[in-house]
């Protein structure tokens, strides 16, 4: 069964050696303490589970927090040596006086292929005229936008923002944008999923395990606080698999999805399909 990864942060090795300054934003910032591993580890896991493809998601902190995790560039580069498995997004900080430019900048020149934003840990209102130049521009380029929607464990950040009711009159005024709401927005899982059903363009991940391990994330997820029909006969077709690495093990999420208790063609949906639908491979 082939899988798409929809949600991997590239803190590799590799990206660490590029900016010595991302340690202590990986630490400060995005609050994870494991020693980077050498991309290699990370492409073993994805071939261990068929993964086919890995969307690699920067967060740009630049006006809040002063560091960018990583940078643009450096996605690029990685996506240049591993082509053949890696599909690099941008992220733009929205509250940059030069956003815009940034953004055309990344797609243009760095060949990137969609856009990663965190109100939380970038300080910005999704709502604000600022958000909307950039949602503007992300859909006159016709670019997937993945939003993390939901819990923030880390109490210096606000989460006034990350409630994905706020993406509806979004997914509105941008119908031909589409959105993934990283996270299943959880613990506001019925909003986030209300807002899929409702609109066209609007997709949720299931990255993250905030309620247990991986199986019991998943199971709580797809069958239990969302009923399992509700699952198959309104969301299949819009849920994607993504992993969160390197908080958590590629592996250990496909087969959370893998062993549910869950119809098999809602499955390749999860994992594959409907990630090949956004991404227009």
């Amino acid at each position: 069964m082939k899988v798409i990864d929809f949600h991997v942060h590239p803190l590799v090795k590799e990206a660490f050696e590029e900016d010595k300054n991302l340690w202590n934003a990986q630490k400060n910032v995005f609050n994870l303490f494991t020693s980077p591993q050498p991309i290699s580890t990370l492409i073993n896991q994805l071939k261990e589970v068929e993964v086919e493809k890995a969307v690699l998601l920067p967060i740009d902190c630049s006006t809040k927090w002063n560091c960018k995790i990583p940078s643009n560039e450096i996605v690029a580069k990685i996506v240049e040596k591993f082509p053949e498995i890696f599909i690099g997004f941008a992220s733009i900080d929205p509250n940059k006086e030069n956003a815009r430019e940034e953004l055309n900048r990344s797609i243009k020149k760095l060949n990137l292929k969609g856009v990663k934003l965190n109100p939380a840990m970038q300080s910005f209102n999704p709502l604000s005229e600022k958000a909307k130049e950039i949602y503007d521009e992300i859909n006159d380029m016709k670019l997937p936008l993945i939003v993390h929607t939901g819990m923030v464990w880390q109490s210096k950040y606000s989460i006034e923002y990350c409630n994905p009711i706020i993406w509806d009159g979004i997914a509105r005024e941008y119908p031909e944008m589409k959105i993934i709401l990283a996270h299943f927005g959880w613990p506001w899982i019925w909003e986030a999923a209300i807002v899929a059903m409702r609109n066209e363009n609007v997709y949720l991940d299931v990255s993250n395990t905030f309620t247990g391990t991986c199986f019991e994330h998943m199971k709580y997820l797809l069958t239990e606080a969302i009923p399992k029909r509700v699952i198959e006969r309104f969301l299949g077709g819009k849920i994607v698999f993504g992993s969160d690495y390197p908080r958590i093990e590629v592996p250990k999420m496909v087969l959370a999805i893998k062993n549910l208790d869950i119809n098999e063609e809602i499955k390749i949906k999860i994992l594959y399909e409907n990630a090949l639908k956004i991404l227009k491979m």
